[in-house]
């Protein structure tokens, strides 16, 4: 209570004093203002303004101190724990005010910023002296304790005064801040320093005890602990840069190590383990890690890492500095271990701030290459996590020297990451190696991700088949693709390349080890091949679209690397109407003879596809889904290979045999034979189309004959006669015995070959013995007559067409 008389009183006081002072200056300014007027000298001018004004300007912001400090109320503590919380409520009625502690009185109106004051034990001693504080003190005793109060405010204690005015400013704040009235304190020490810089006393409080630093060490703590309390916006940027330049002063001035030395705890200084004396640089080079430490402590990474980097610029200072200082300071630690040190700081804080490039080039810089490593392997973690992983693979990052120790990591990262990771480690090595250029190993490592898939997909309870194909599919050819860009000599993949990542076990769900992870890799190549080339890509490529096609179509088929030729694959492919993917596998898989038979087989079920019956097809059974017509472009994999049901109409049917029927005439010139006598075995009484005939009669425009190719009109007379089309075949041999007679006489040279070679002479015979049969059976006599006669006369007037070229060839020679 004696202490809350005082403080009021000194308000009071101080209240009048200031405006009193205020008067006085008033009065000075006024009267130079009119010294020419009062005939004033100008010595006594000159001691006005060079004496008075100043002292009166002194004493205006000591009695504005101390009536800031006596009428300004404290600030509430920061309650952080529910014990805080709980006792803040004052539940119990009975406690009132003056029963309370003096921290809870914290916040109050009553409670002023000297009453914080007197809260330290030394303010008491120093203000009241021998004054009991439990009677009121005599009336007499006011004047002596408010100008001891006002005196210790000032001046501080009574036994040794500061050197300069304000000196006992920084004592006031560090009590003030002690109990977390950071306002208060900010506001104290602006007024401190703007007298300072009105007065123009810079240069005198830098060389005094330094003071002046530990000013401005305290007011960037006050702005510090502001700041942590605002919201993250522009105010609170303001007050950490105002932070950050408080302390590079304070770090800047005479004196400073000294000063800030003394300290205590409570001003966020660590004190050094070392003991004597040490050099400037050394101390800064402490002063600024202490710094960081606290920024990075409040989660400002963006100050800490300025703070960092004003250190990294000592630690040559220090290591130059007179030995014996550097001794002391560097007997546990290297220049190279603090730079190391303090790089890995400054990398971290890039980090935090999403600034990567300045996170690259403080890890570059990193002198230490332990803690470089270190910091390479942090890097890729973050962009991993983040999603920035595309500055790998671009040219912002050159990662010089670094390019190894990258793959190393990524390596690292993708043998114990799930396939299914997103973004996937194989991608971003395949990536990786590209922007490097090295096909070979870009190749490696795209198609070790694709067999990893093959591998996935092996198990029971893999789900997303149809995602993981086209990823295959997209790896295959990815490596494919690079290899076309190695040396021919070079142009294969090291399938061990798995068993050369780093072992570890699989932090996933599924424990597996790196050789299940690599799936029919080592498996299937293990006491064989040691690396793949193109071919054997290009025809995994095309089993893998064939399968990603029938997986489409609801058929399950994997390819097991049994079998030597995928016969039983062509067999699904056609019954799920995939002809391209069929026709493709076979032209892959299949030469000489055997493409040849593949190619019948495949054309025979598309001709069985065609006849409106019932009917069993000999290699792939009934059908029931069609892919679109192949006259859309579909090709490998292409969404249009996809089947369409075969409830479309047969016409459609025929279109897709006669399309595919002249695309691959020229790979098999018997196809056209093939496919007619399918129909005709199926249906011996089946209408052949037009176009089907017109591959044998192709020729007909270029030559007269009906033999010398696969697909020739004496195929067809064949397949007429053999299959009891004699009409038509009859209709077909007159049709060719008239063309030879009405040839020309330029190709009159024509008709002089032998017979049998232009014409099928054995199927000739064997219709005129069918029609024999059929005459002698009774079956249907009269056109078997009428054909007979037909085929006797034009055979008769071919011979006769011979006779008669044969003697004026003679008689042409004679």
């Amino acid at each position: 209570a004696n202490t809350s008389l005082v403080v009021q009183a000194t308000s009071q006081v101080a209240e009048v004093m200031f405006e009193s002072a205020l008067n006085v200056l008033l009065f000075l300014s006024y009267l130079l203002d009119i010294s020419g007027q009062v005939y004033m000298l100008p010595a006594e001018m000159s001691k006005i303004q060079h004496e008075f004004i100043p002292m009166v300007h002194e004493i205006i912001a000591e009695w504005l101190i101390i009536h800031f400090l006596t009428t300004m109320p404290s600030e509430s503590p920061c309650v952080e724990d529910f014990s805080s919380h709980l006792s803040s409520l004052r539940i119990d009625n009975n406690n009132n005010i003056d029963r309370m502690s003096s921290t809870e009185k914290l916040g109050s109106i009553d409670f002023t910023l000297a009453s914080v004051l007197r809260l330290d034990a030394q303010c008491y001693s120093a203000v009241l002296g021998s004054h009991s504080l439990n009677r009121l003190p005599q009336p007499g005793c006011f004047p002596n304790l408010i100008q001891h109060f006002s005196g210790w405010i000032i001046w501080g204690g009574f036994g040794e005064k500061p050197l300069h005015a304000f000196g006992h400013s920084t004592h006031l704040a560090q009590s003030l801040l002690r109990h977390g009235q950071c306002n208060a304190v900010e506001n104290l020490l602006m007024i401190v320093d703007a007298h300072m810089r009105h007065e123009k006393l810079f240069g005198s409080v830098q060389s005094i005890d330094g003071d002046w630093c530990v000013l401005h060490h305290l007011l960037g703590c006050c702005l510090l602990a502001q700041a942590q309390g605002e919201p993250r916006c522009s105010p609170r940027e303001k007050k950490v840069n105002e932070s950050m330049r408080c302390y590079f002063r304070a770090s800047s001035g005479e004196g400073a190590a000294h000063a800030l030395r003394k300290l205590p705890c409570e001003a966020g200084l660590r004190h050094p383990s070392t003991s004597g004396c040490v050099s400037i640089a050394t101390w800064k080079l402490d002063y600024n890690q202490c710094v960081m430490q606290k920024f990075e402590q409040h989660g400002m990474s963006d100050a800490a890492c300025q703070f960092a980097l004003a250190a990294l610029e000592q630690v040559d200072e220090a290591v130059r500095s007179d030995s014996n200082a550097a001794e002391v300071f560097l007997t546990d630690e290297l220049a190279t271990s603090i730079k190391g040190r303090l790089w890995g700081n400054v990398f971290k804080y890039a980090l935090d701030l999403d600034e990567f490039y300045d996170a690259y080039c403080a890890m570059v810089s990193n002198p230490d290459e332990e803690s470089k490593y270190i910091c390479l392997r942090r890097f890729m973690i973050v962009l991993h996590e983040c999603g920035a992983t595309k500055i790998l693979c671009n040219s912002h990052l050159p990662f010089i020297g670094l390019n190894h120790k990258v793959e190393q990591e990524l390596a690292w990262k993708a043998a114990r990451s799930d396939i299914s990771t997103r973004p996937n480690p194989y991608k971003l090595l395949y990536a990786f190696e590209m922007h490097q250029q090295n096909w070979r190993m870009a190749a490696t490592y795209i198609y070790l991700y694709s067999t990893l898939l093959k591998s996935e997909m092996s198990m029971s309870a893999y789900q997303n088949t149809s995602l993981a194909l086209q990823e295959r599919l997209n790896g295959i050819s990815a490596a494919i693709n690079c290899l076309h860009l190695v040396h021919p000599m070079y142009a294969c993949i090291d399938v061990q390349m798995a068993s050369q990542l780093p072992n570890a076990s699989h932090p996933s769900k599924k424990a597996r080890t790196l050789e299940e992870k690599s799936g029919g890799v080592d498996s299937q190549t293990q006491g064989q091949k040691s690396y793949v080339v193109i071919e054997e890509l290009e025809d995994e490529f095309v089993l893998t679209s064939a399968e990603y096609l029938l997986y489409l179509a609801n058929v399950k088929w994997m390819n097991t690397g049994n079998e030597n030729l995928p016969s039983h694959l062509v067999a699904l492919l056609v019954e799920k109407n995939l002809y391209d993917m069929a026709l493709t596998v076979i032209l892959r898989f299949w030469k000489d003879s055997g493409l040849k038979k593949e190619l019948e087989r495949v054309f025979s079920a598309m001709a069985l596809k065609c006849i409106p019956s019932k009917y069993s097809s000999p290699i792939i059974g009934s059908p029931s889904l069609r892919l679109m017509s192949s006259k859309n472009g579909a090709m490998i994999g292409g969404p249009s290979d996809v089947g369409v049901h075969s409830n479309q109409p047969k016409s459609s049917e025929w279109e897709v045999l006669e399309q595919y029927l002249g695309k691959y005439k020229k790979f098999h010139g018997r196809l056209p034979v093939v496919v007619a006598e399918t129909l005709l075995c199926s249906d011996p009484q089946i209408e052949l189309p037009l176009w089907l005939t017109d591959y044998f009669k192709g020729a007909r425009r270029e030559r007269r004959d009906m033999s010398g190719q696969e697909s020739d009109p004496a195929a067809l007379f064949r397949l007429y006669v053999d299959y009891g089309r004699y009409p038509e075949a009859t209709e077909l041999l007159l049709e060719y015995i008239e063309a030879y007679a009405s040839m020309r006489p330029a190709g009159i040279i024509h008709r002089k070959r032998p017979f049998a070679t232009w014409f099928p002479y054995t199927a000739i015979e064997c219709l005129w013995c069918h029609l024999e049969e059929a005459i002698r059976a009774g079956h249907m006599p009269e056109q078997c007559v009428k054909l007979k006669a037909l085929l006797h006369g034009a055979l008769q007037s071919r011979l006769i067409l011979l006779e008669a070229d044969s003697k004026d060839t003679v008689c042409s020679a004679g």
